[in-house]
């Protein structure tokens, strides 16, 4: 008996370090709603250029060049600007509706989808943070999100609060794997001296104008720093998804070193955004370690708002306004309200009649104060462990009046709101998912084997392949490979130079439309690319001319639909895409230019046809 309860301590113990706190997976969902959100709100600028056929890489061109069996793209449907508008709509769409937690499993499998849509319509721009977002939304789906803060949580009826804070699966399990081969792998990638021993592997990545920031710049000066900050990025790659995972060996302690873990990690992304420009990608990456915040944290946070609260609250509601009931119950969800109960007017005569006689709900403290209108959402805000700082501001009498109207406005709309709100449908409670479902957790578990085996033959030094594997990871937009500044970091600045010829003569540097043609790299390139995508896109030009031919054809467009002939021809007729390169040295020394040209192209057959017609063979 007593091996069997030791054994049972045991297994409690790592299920309550491997399994995922309810609380955290809300975080996540809310938090990650956001970064879909932010990936549309950040592809908005360059939707035309990117997303349509008067863009980069028209449909013709993506499906008879680029296309692969498994490139799913709803965006391919169609060509025009206003399809493209409404798929990023919709996209966006999602991502509110993850915020909000309404049909959380359904919504998530969209934003699936959309992302994976939006990364397959035009893959020259995308980067690791692209394959890291895509995986984590895939594990999202089987993941229960929606257990705290969310509309489809306010909205059940007869719902209990898991007996378990923590959600254990072997879905969970597979988001495990997902972050601790992320980065390490990408600490076995990293074999080359710059990372393990000479540590200046932050020197150089530091040193690519391309994505250094003003503080990445000002970091160059101190090359301490840099080297410092090699050694924790390539330790804390190694030891912590080790410590992440077999936290369970610290004992009691093991919530502790949990913490420790994710605020380094947080640290280290924090970092990289104040140093480099990479878009979301290191913001997704803060967001996936939120969803290990341990249950003691939970608690101790519980209980540190519990010893602060003003006491228990009742809210009254009108019985006959079913918006009325939602409305009130959305409050206590997301007001993360601890002590409240909810109750019909009508339950009570006398609340009833001040409710009949101020025509509003009825807001009673511990003390039985009763306060209505706006003034009972401020009271309610005041027990709010979120929102009660924000009670004196709206207090003021600039906010309170307003705020106040648009109170009672509601209020003498009830019926009204009630017929919108009707698609917001009451819920009833289902059984939570356990180890019961077999067929949940068989799924789990072969997708662990699968994203497993996918990481392990990235590895080329263990020289593993699992080809049927690998295709499963292809088919679900799986696929990935953390090599990012691995083995060592580009080395080399790159630029880029378009000198251009006008139909009337003149020629000009396309990128900065200046009429003399002169070294770009003096105009500093990385002020001329506006973001991330055309950042990426550029690094690919360097490495593959072939997309200089995609890139071609969009300047003759872009220009000539834009350059209206109204006094002289200004069409664009041909160009030069030439790329720069330009090696960093130890002790900030640089070394030569090197200079490629990487296409020339003709925007109109006559020129092309003109400057290389075959010379007349002599009789």
């Amino acid at each position: 008996m007593l091996k069997k309860a030791r054994l049972m301590n045991f297994l409690g113990h790592i299920k309550r370090t491997l399994g995922l706190d309810y609380r955290s997976l809300a975080l996540y969902r809310i938090l990650m709603g956001f970064i879909v959100i932010a990936d549309v709100v950040y592809r908005l600028p360059d939707l035309v250029n990117f997303y349509t056929d008067v863009g980069l890489v028209p449909r013709s061109t993506f499906v008879a060049e680029m296309g692969m069996p498994w490139s799913l793209s709803f965006h391919l449907a169609n060509g025009s600007t206003g399809f493209a508008v409404a798929m990023f709509a919709i996209h966006f769409l999602f991502g509110v509706m993850l915020v909000l937690g309404y049909k959380t499993r359904w919504v998530m499998f969209g934003a699936y989808l959309m992302t994976v849509s939006v990364h397959n319509r035009n893959w020259l721009v995308n980067n690791g943070g692209d394959d890291i977002l895509r995986a984590l939304l895939f594990i999202s789906i089987f993941l229960p999100l929606n257990r705290y803060f969310s509309l489809d949580a306010a909205l059940t009826r007869d719902r209990e609060r898991p007996r378990e804070p923590v959600h254990v699966s072997t879905w969970g399990w597979v988001y495990f794997l997902q972050v601790f081969v992320i980065y390490y792998v990408s600490y076995l990638l990293k074999d080359h001296p710059m990372w393990r021993s000479d540590y200046t592997a932050v020197y150089y990545s530091g040193r690519l104008d391309i994505f250094a920031s003003p503080i990445g710049f000002w970091l160059r000066n101190f090359p301490l720093v840099e080297k410092m900050s090699t050694f924790f990025t390539i330790m804390l790659e190694h030891l912590g998804p080790l410590l992440l995972v077999f936290s369970f060996v610290f004992g009691r302690f093991w919530w502790v070193v949990r913490m420790i873990v994710i605020a380094l990690f947080l640290g280290l992304h924090f970092g990289i955004i104040a140093t480099m420009w990479i878009g979301v990608f290191p913001w997704t990456c803060l967001v996936m370690w939120l969803i290990f915040l341990p249950t003691p944290f939970w608690d101790k946070i519980t209980e540190t708002y519990r010893h602060k609260n003003f006491g228990k609250l009742t809210i009254y509601f009108d019985g006959e306004c079913r918006f009325c009931e939602k409305a009130v119950l959305m409050i206590r969800e997301f007001f993360l309200l601890a002590e409240v109960t909810i109750k019909e007017t009508q339950s009570v005569p006398d609340i009833q009649k001040e409710m009949l006689k101020n025509n509003s709900w009825v807001v009673v403290n511990a003390a039985g104060k009763r306060f209505f209108h706006f003034d009972g959402m401020l009271e309610v805000m005041r027990h709010s462990p979120v929102l009660k700082w924000f009670v004196p501001i709206l207090k003021l009498r600039i906010f309170s009046a307003p705020l106040n109207g648009v109170y009672k406005w509601v209020a003498s709309h009830r019926q009204l709101m009630s017929r919108y709100s009707q698609y917001l449908e009451f819920k009833t409670a289902k059984k939570p998912i356990t180890w019961a479902s077999w067929l949940y957790q068989a799924t789990g578990a072969f997708m662990f084997v699968v994203l497993l085996m996918w990481n392990v033959s990235t590895v080329k030094r263990w020289n593993i392949s699992t080809p049927k594997l690998q295709n499963i990871s292809r088919w679900l937009h799986l696929y990935q490979e953390w090599n990012m500044f691995a083995p060592f970091p580009k080395m080399d600045n790159i630029w880029v130079e378009i000198p251009a010829t006008l139909g009337d003569g003149t020629e000009i540097e396309l990128l900065t439309g200046d009429r003399d043609i002169f070294s770009i790299k003096d105009q500093k390139f990385h002020k001329i690319v506006p973001n991330e995508h055309w950042r990426k896109f550029y690094l690919n030009l360097s490495e593959r001319s072939d997309y200089a031919r995609y890139y071609g054809g969009y300047l003759c467009r872009e220009w000539n639909e834009r350059n209206i002939q109204w006094v002289k021809d200004t069409t664009l007729r041909k160009f030069e895409i030439i790329v720069y390169s330009q090696p960093n040295l130890p002790k900030n020394e640089k070394g030569g230019i090197s200079r490629k040209l990487s296409w020339k192209h003709w925007c109109f057959d006559e020129d092309y046809k003109a400057e290389n017609k075959a010379p007349k063979k002599k009789k």
